[in-house]
């Protein structure tokens, strides 16, 4: 009977505590796991793994005409506001076309062979990035990327060979979309399409107004 009789005591003494409080919550409940993963509405920044599809433009297209499939980029971007980011890029690209055997004049002469023109080049850049929406599942971004390029120029035909290897500048203004995998998932595509322009003249190669290629971007993207 004494020990009922300080329980009753006890939960009088609560219950008038509770009535004085009213933030006071005897069993209170459990704090509401949020909907959404904030770090994926608002990442850290993104690393991307891409493959790049190239075709040239202007005066590059006259040296080569057929697409590029050898290429790939890497770069990474950290959002230094929840619009801007800023990263940087590491790039190689190939390209290569071999042209029917036929009599091909130059100054002072003319020579007749299967002519092969041949461009490599490694290119590292310093990037901006605009996101408009970095909320959604799907981000799109305009980006420009500024940096060196080191450059390998090749002409053979039958036995003549000529190379130029040369460091450049070159400028690359983008535009592309982040689609991740899923509502939960910190992985998604990295699409997008990228101009680069380098500024490289040679008249007795055919390049009087620098370097010009379109490259198509098809990357594995991982938020941070």
């Amino acid at each position: 009977m004494k020990a009922f009789l300080i329980s009753l005591a006890l939960l009088i003494s609560v219950g008038a505590y509770a009535g004085n409080d009213p933030e006071f919550e005897l069993f209170p409940k459990q704090a509401e796991k949020s909907a959404y993963d904030e770090n994926f509405l608002l990442p850290n920044g993104f690393f991307n793994i891409n493959y790049n599809l190239g075709f040239g433009v202007g005066d590059f297209k006259d040296f080569i005409s057929e697409i590029s499939y050898r290429g790939f980029s890497l770069d990474a971007r950290w959002f230094v506001t929840d619009h801007i980011a800023v990263g940087g890029l590491l790039g190689w690209n190939g390209f290569y076309e071999k042209w029917p055997k036929q009599t091909y004049e130059f100054d002072g002469g003319a020579v007749t062979g299967v002519l092969q023109t041949t461009y490599y080049n490694f290119a590292m850049s310093v990037n901006g990035y605009y996101y408009p929406m970095p909320e959604s599942i799907i981000k799109p971004y305009v980006g420009f990327g500024l940096g060196p390029v080191y450059q390998t120029v090749d002409v053979q035909i039958g036995r003549f060979y000529v190379e130029e290897k040369n460091w450049q500048f070159f400028m690359a203004p983008e535009a592309g979309v982040f689609v991740a995998f899923g509502e939960d998932s910190d992985v998604g595509a990295n699409l997008g399409i990228r101009y680069n322009y380098i500024t490289y003249k040679n008249t007795d190669m055919g390049f009087e107004n620098g370097i010009s290629y379109f490259q198509g971007i098809f990357g594995l993207s991982f938020m941070f």
